[in-house]
């Protein structure tokens, strides 16, 4: 039976055309993300505010021996995710199309495909394959979570071999952790790909981008944020803000550049940030967003505070507090996390101290 052909509206056809435009960062790395220089050792860690990522550099097997690889760093590892998080959002699918051939993967990341370009993303790709990162999140209420020990990739076949020259041996996919693919699609953050594209020569420029994307739409009034913060967020291997703040500004510039929308005002000491029409439109990314999902977290236990042990001896005068703190401990494992972890401490040493605990 032939199925009456659907028509399709020009507009729907435009929002088809923006939509195959738009990349996806994971939102952490939009607020933390991998380091811009190469590092020296094995663990990079960058933490600002309520969030926190922990990076560790792996090795890769070349069919003879254990190669170790850098912890990845730089502007070309930042847009090899951009197009994998893109494709693993938009197919719902870990195994992540990346091409037949180095020189079509490049197409596809808008890079050059000549000088030492082959070699720089080769040795990227490889750092990106091996390492292992962790996400941390401190809520409002004081909760820690973590999402421990994340493979970006679990499995990539390309470029250890020994002559890397042959494009045969450039795999077709690539697959993603489970974990990570999770957690992407709980918390994936649009952006315009001709814009990234524009600042592939700026690890910097597009963190910045990534920033101020999401920061700026979810505004409700002006802010003031001076230059200091901001080289805590952006700018630790800076020992000086001088040197920091005259390479934050060129790549605010070029920010400004793809992101007209943007209203950033520099005063003096910081920038006031004021809310902004967003980057990317809704009605061309909603269809891949998914509805909110669980995401399994690590719970991680607070301290007791003195008012809470206080209360515990007042109810419990000859309980063992820290055997109690132990059973809620376990517990709570598996269930939804307290806002208030004193108080339902001691909502659970209520029952604890008669036997219902």
């Amino acid at each position: 039976m032939n199925k009456t052909p659907v028509k399709i509206s020009p507009t729907e056809l435009e929002e088809q055309e923006e939509a195959r435009a738009i990349v996806f960062q994971h939102g952490i790395m939009c607020q933390v993300g991998l380091p811009r220089s190469r590092q020296q050792g094995r663990i990079f860690e960058r933490t600002f505010k309520n969030a926190s990522i922990r990076i560790e550099g792996g090795s890769l097997w070349d069919g003879f021996k254990w190669q170790e690889q850098p912890i990845p760093y730089g502007a070309k590892p930042r847009l090899a995710l951009l197009y994998i998080n893109s494709q693993a959002i938009k197919t719902r699918e870990p195994e992540i199309d990346i091409g037949h051939s180095y020189g079509e993967f490049c197409e596809r990341l808008g890079l050059s495909k000549g000088g030492t370009a082959f070699y720089e993303l080769k040795k990227q790709m490889n750092a990106l394959a091996a390492c292992k990162m962790s996400f941390g999140f401190t809520h409002p209420d004081g909760i820690a979570t973590t999402l421990p020990d994340i493979k970006p990739v679990a499995r990539f076949d390309a470029w250890m071999a020994k002559d890397s020259r042959q494009p045969s041996l450039w795999p077709a996919t690539l697959r993603l952790g489970h974990e990570y693919m999770e957690s992407l699609l709980q918390h994936a953050i649009p952006l315009p790909f001709e814009a990234m594209a524009s600042l592939k020569d700026s690890a910097m420029s597009l963190d910045l981008l990534a920033f101020f994307a999401r920061r700026l739409q979810s505004l409700e009034r002006p802010i003031r944020v001076p230059f200091v913060l901001f080289k805590e967020q952006f700018g630790q291997e800076y020992k000086d803000l001088k040197p920091f703040k005259a390479k934050f500004l060129k790549s605010m510039r070029q920010v400004k550049e793809v992101y007209p929308a943007a209203q950033i005002e520099q005063v003096t000491g910081g920038l006031v940030l004021k809310p902004s029409a967003p980057l990317v439109k809704k009605a061309g990314y909603q269809e891949f967003i998914p509805a909110p999902m669980h995401i399994p977290l690590t719970f991680t236990p607070q301290t007791l505070t003195d008012k809470t042990i206080a209360a515990f001896r007042s109810l419990c005068p000859r309980g063992d507090i820290y055997a109690c703190k132990a059973d809620f401990d376990l517990w709570v494992q598996g269930k939804e996390f307290p806002k208030d972890y004193q108080k339902a401490f001691l909502g659970f040493a209520q029952k604890w101290a008669t036997g219902k605990g």
